[in-house]
């Protein structure tokens, strides 16, 4: 709902000319411009933002006001600042939200990806927030705001910002970073601003002034920023009704209080909360507080003096909880423990899987590197192509693995690199950059079983197109690290550093080992995979193609003509014709036909069926029997003594030299059939198939059988002239060592233990190869990437298991008739539609 400026006027308490700031101001050259400045913004910021931000809590000049009272309270002595430190102070307290009033031009740059920030378009804004509109907009200038104030200082204020006496000289740029680091993590801070600037008669430190708004900016949160009227008025919901709720939970607007005991300030916070969740919120938003007050103190404590922040660094908490009980604990993880569990065999089964993660690492970032480097790509320039070096020294005791990809920077390493369980490629900030290529790495812990490989690492780093090369050292059971940043541009990528003896010893010590794994984890397709052998001084290249050759016999299906980001190749062979009689099947052992008047007729190619008298939905269901004979019936005998009369035992180990029977009966009597042991004529299922009646087909009268029931699935074509058999949930198993290929990648990383178990298949041809590699990012193997979960493998079966049977209707030789029943075998198994079918 809009809100009406009259209401916006509720918190009108302060005015600019009762500031401490200005006050210390009140006979500066400065002043003037600050008054023009206030003027020209104040209807922006106290109506404009919330015509566009109707639910978001208050950032209008009331909020500045109280910036700039926390900035004088929290300064130790404003006397020792320079007058120009002040105006800076005042300036960025004012303007550091503006970029929130943002302008209806600027608004159609933005949603046009004419006015980007960061790289990052209000179009992939909006793809994430499910192409609403209205929110992508207000979460991208949300995000982007600072940039939009520091936009709106050189575009819009850039005159008001002169050094008096001295015309050419301005501070139009220092204000704007200062606004716009507000938003910034403070290794930004401290590249992007400096600690001493000179303009004219004047200096001033930009560190020390960003560090002062940041702190007053989040010291602003109580009712005095929230006016229940007001809040009644907008009545905001969800995510917004809690941030503005958790204002009403803190009752003082005095935060900063001096501590007599140990002669330093402190932050307070008083209140009563009558909402659990409020209550943590809260809790939260305190601790972003103390982060806050440590790392500017971190930063201003080794400046001059008049800098220093002297402050108890955990702020004082006297919020009360009404209603319930709450306590300062906190849930914590053990270092030791969790790194332990998430870098061991436990779940990745073989240390080896190490490589394959560090990898993996590297695939990631060469892809996402590529897709930028192709959108800046002109012709006659030379193309990016990701490399991947296994460099193994063993005289320097070193195994490098070295990649040309994108690189981390430190905002990267400290935000996700080290912080166990987030990945950057789930980050938010990946997610709005819009890549086409979707990275493997979903859990954030890939890294730490480089530790199955190495006690000690080492990670060498450059993010593309950054200054920083930053050395990272690791030590496993150890949560502390080092970080070196020095400048050099030459350094490309990444460099994974492991110690030698502990890698190789891994791998049984043989260096054909690694090769053999990298061959095997790996499609080499669009990326250099070189292994480097130090000591031996040979370098071997590692392809493994996701197509394999094949012979004229051979039918190859291409899974890109059939699915969206998955592609890969399966080659086919024609099986067998489709079945024009009942004995066209494959039914286990001679076929007989029974029924009660003839009793069991063998079936040959002169015997009249008709097939759909054996036909229940799809199925036939008969019964095999074992028939032991004079030959094996001492042995068949001595199983049977052996094994406790365990008939069944003893046939499974007979099984290839005993002599089978397949009986069919009509589909009125197959639900008599079932398993059982034939010890006698009275063991028996019909009444002319007894022990008696198997003995005059060979079998010994001295020996017990059994009766297994089988079945055979059979799609009709034409009824009693054409059938399709097929089979339900055929397995294919990965063969490494026969070279019969059955192997499923993401992102071209191998899923070790993922079966290929197509719900349906048409048993008129047999799979020679398939190779699988997913690009979707919707697809993701469990924490181990050996394996996916239940439903996401049945999924993929049946995705993959259409594709399939579309290609072999495309690609085999079957005549009209056979294409016709092929197709509504698809349609009547493969029916539902996925979000992978091409059409």
């Amino acid at each position: 709902m809009q809100v009406q400026n009259n209401k916006l006027k509720l918190d009108s308490r302060i005015a600019i000319e009762d500031l401490i700031l200005i006050k210390h101001l009140q006979n500066s050259e400065f002043l003037p411009e600050i008054k023009a400045v206030y003027n020209k913004v104040c209807n922006l910021l106290d109506d404009r933002i919330p015509t566009i931000f109707d639910n978001y809590t208050l950032h209008n000049t009331q909020h500045s006001f109280r910036i700039m009272e926390y900035m004088a309270k929290l300064i130790h002595d404003i006397s020792l600042l320079d007058e120009l430190e002040i105006v800076l102070l005042v300036y960025s307290a004012l303007l550091h939200d503006v970029g929130m009033a943002v302008s209806q031009e600027d608004i159609d740059l933005i949603k046009s990806d004419q006015l980007v920030f960061s790289d990052i378009k209000y179009s992939s804004m909006k793809k994430v927030m499910g192409n609403d509109e209205e929110a992508a907009l207000k979460e991208y200038v949300r995000k982007f705001h600072s940039s939009l104030s520091a936009k709106f200082i050189h575009e819009v204020l850039k005159d008001h910002f002169r050094i008096p006496d001295l015309s050419s000289q301005n501070f139009v740029g220092e204000l704007a970073s200062i606004c716009e680091s507000h938003t910034q993590n403070f290794d930004w801070l401290k590249s992007s601003l400096t600690q001493r600037e000179i303009k004219g008669r004047y200096h001033f430190n930009s560190q020390y002034i960003a560090c002062i708004l940041r702190l007053a900016d989040i010291l602003d949160i109580d009712s005095s920023r929230t006016p229940y009227t007001l809040f009644k008025s907008i009545n905001p919901v969800g995510q917004s009704e809690s941030e503005w709720k958790q204002h009403f939970i803190i009752s003082n607007t005095e935060k900063i209080e001096f501590d007599k005991v140990t002669n330093q300030k402190k932050i307070v916070f008083h209140g009563t909360s009558e909402n659990a969740n409020i209550h943590r919120k809260i809790l939260s938003y305190i601790d972003w507080v103390k982060d806050e007050l440590t790392h500017s103190m971190d930063l201003v404590n080794k400046m001059s003096s008049q800098y220093n922040l002297l402050y108890n660094p955990s702020p004082e908490i006297n919020i009360k909880p009404n209603g319930f009980s709450f306590s300062d604990y906190k849930m914590t993880l053990d270092y030791k423990a969790i790194s332990n569990l998430l870098m061991g065999e436990k779940i990745y089964g073989n240390k080896n899987l190490g490589l394959r993660e560090l990898i993996q690492n590297s695939f990631d970032s060469c892809k996402v590197r590529q897709e930028i480097e192709e959108e800046s790509y002109e012709f006659g320039n030379e193309r990016f192509y990701p490399k991947i070096k296994i460099i193994l020294d063993p005289i320097k005791d070193m195994v490098i693995i070295k990649d040309n990809g994108m690189g981390m920077s430190m905002e990267i390493i400290k935000d996700h690199f080290l912080n166990i369980g987030v990945s950057y490629y789930n980050s938010w900030d990946f997610k709005l950059r819009n890549f086409k290529y979707n990275p493997i790495g979903n859990y954030g812990i890939g890294f730490l079983s480089c530790f199955m490989l190495s006690d000690n690492v080492k990670v060498i780093t450059r993010k593309f197109k950054s200054r920083h090369k930053i050395t990272i050292e690791l030590e496993k059971n150890n949560e502390y690290t080092s970080l070196t940043q020095i400048d050099d541009f030459n350094f490309d990528g990444t460099e994974v550093i492991l110690n030698y003896n502990a890698f190789i010893k891994v791998f049984s010590n043989k260096f054909d080992n690694v090769h053999d794994f990298m061959k095997r984890y790996f499609l080499t397709d669009g990326v250099s995979i070189e292994l480097i052998n130090k000591q031996t001084q040979v370098a071997t290249e590692i392809i493994n193609s996701i197509r394999t050759p094949f012979s004229s016999d051979f039918v190859e299906i291409n899974l890109s003509n059939y699915l969206k980001n998955i592609e890969g190749q399966i080659i086919i062979k024609e099986k067998k014709n489709y079945a024009l009689k009942i004995d066209d099947l494959d039914f286990e052992g001679e076929l007989y036909c029974y029924n009660d008047d003839d009793g069991l007729q063998k079936v040959d190619e002169n015997t009249v069926l008709e097939m759909d008298d054996f036909i229940i939905d799809n199925n036939i269901k008969y019964m095999s029997i074992p028939l032991v004979d004079a030959e094996m019936e001492e042995r068949f005998l001595n199983g049977i003594k052996f094994t406790d009369s365990d008939v069944n035992d003893v046939i499974e180990k007979l099984d290839r030299e005993l002599r089978w029977i397949a009986v069919i009966v009509h589909k009125d009597f197959q639900y008599k059939i079932y398993s059982c042991i034939m010890d006698d004529d009275t063991s028996c299922l019909f009444d002319k198939l007894t022990l008696s009646d198997l003995v005059e087909l060979g079998h010994t009268e001295n020996c017990s059988t059994s009766i297994f029931e089988k079945e055979i699935n059979i799609f009709e074509g034409r009824k009693n002239e054409l059938y399709l058999p097929f089979e339900k949930g055929e397995t294919y198993m990965y063969r490494y060592k026969d070279k019969k290929r059955k192997e499923l990648f993401v992102r071209n990383v191998l899923i070790q233990d993922f079966l290929f178990n197509f719900p349906y298949s048409a048993s008129i041809f047999e799979i020679e190869s398939i190779v699988v590699n997913i690009n979707s990012r919707n697809i993701v193997p469990n924490i181990t990437r050996n394996d996916f979960d239940y439903v996401m493998k049945n999924e993929l079966n049946y995705i993959i298991g259409k594709a399939l049977h579309k290609g072999a209707l495309d690609m085999l030789n079957l005549d009209k008739d056979q294409k016709t029943t092929l197709k509504n075998f698809i349609d009547a198994f493969y029916e539902s539609k996925t979000d992978y079918d091409l059409d």
